[in-house]
């Protein structure tokens, strides 16, 4: 007979149910959010474990690697499609959970999830890291803006070069503030020192890596639209179609269709929002700061005349995610009209 299990995982502890092939609870019990220690609580002798399922969270890539190591067959799930399928229980707990997801697990009622590489999660840990960062440099200068304020003192318009003097200029002659200015422009001078070593250990990862120099030949696609790009699908293999990857970035329209109605909305969003934002920005400098007239640009161009020009930045993130990914799969570099292309092994070389 086989047996399925369920895992609803969370920080400290996991909840555990095991089903059998007709959906018969034979084993519930919690066991320590650790691969070993799940792995011992569901691991019984006269039990085959046919398949083990836990939700998409912060600690299925790590649990996954843990239990697939001890012999087990795993799967992360969705947790849209989770959700759903737990929006009739009336009463809902970590035990309840458990025992859900082990009878999707065994009626195969589920959407895997990609599990990343090493080297992608590592490379998304420091894109976040870097995001982190400039957020908080943002907040600090805010805060120091707004203290000015205060004063009737007004910062302008500044360059990240001339903020420093231009803070020192407003304060001086009050011995409060320039008490507050210096503590503040300190803490924002050693966030920015941070924020250049981190920018420098992504430099050095880009030109490490074939692939994300082969995305930065697209206009607009500099190191970080690419390693997010990059670390994001991991795998391009897992899209049958160039074009699958603008759905799964959330960029294509919803749509609601029922009898003779049939309404398309705004894009989905779904997916990984920092992939979506950084397409946007990409796409954003493609139609405006970007000098040279590729054929993307006119493209989106043309688009922002006959609607707008938000709605051409949307499907120039659209066409240029299928653009990264068409390059990525062809190891064929970007180039225009009247161009021969280059490939990754060109540039590799180069």
């Amino acid at each position: 007979m086989e047996f399925f299990v369920g895992l609803d995982v969370s920080l400290d502890e996991t909840h555990i149910c095991v089903v059998d092939e007709g959906g018969r609870i034979v084993k519930e019990t919690r066991a320590a959010s650790e691969p070993k220690a799940i792995a011992k609580a569901i691991r019984h002798q006269d039990r085959r474990i046919e398949h083990v399922g836990l939700e998409a969270g912060n600690l299925s890539q790590w649990l996954h690697e843990g239990l697939v190591r001890e012999g087990f067959s795993v799967s992360v799930m969705e947790a849209r499609h989770v959700r759903a399928a737990f929006a009739a229980m009336r009463v809902k707990t970590d035990r309840h959970d458990a025992r859900g997801i082990a009878q999707l697990v065994r009626l195969g009622w589920f959407k895997r999830v990609h599990v990343k590489s090493l080297t992608a999660q590592e490379t998304r840990v420091l894109l976040t890291a870097r995001t982190f960062l400039i957020e908080k440099v943002t907040a600090t200068e805010n805060s120091l803006r707004a203290a000015l304020r205060t004063f009737g003192l007004k910062m302008g318009s500044v360059t990240r070069k001339t903020w420093e003097a231009r803070a020192r200029e407003l304060a001086d002659g009050n011995p409060l503030l320039e008490g507050i200015v210096d503590a503040m422009l300190r803490v924002r001078a050693l966030l920015l020192d941070e924020l250049a070593s981190l920018d420098g250990q992504l430099m050095a990862l880009a030109k490490s890596d074939p692939v994300t120099r082969l995305l930065m030949t697209t206009p607009g696609v500099g190191v970080i639209v690419a390693l997010t790009f990059r670390s994001a699908v991991d795998d391009p293999d897992r899209f049958p179609r160039s074009r699958d990857v603008g759905a799964w970035a959330g960029l294509t329209p919803r749509r609601w269709q029922s009898g003779k109605t049939d309404i398309a909305g705004r894009i989905t969003k779904a997916g990984d929002p920092r992939v979506r934002v950084m397409l946007f920005e990409a796409a954003a400098s493609i139609l405006g700061r970007a000098r040279v007239m590729s054929p993307l640009k006119s493209w989106g161009l043309r688009i922002a005349k006959r609607t707008s020009m938000k709605k051409a930045i949307v499907a120039v993130s659209r066409k240029l995610a299928t653009i990264l990914l068409a390059m990525w799969k062809s190891g064929t570099a970007y180039w225009a009209a009247g161009r021969p292309p280059a490939s990754a092994q060109d540039l590799a070389a180069a």
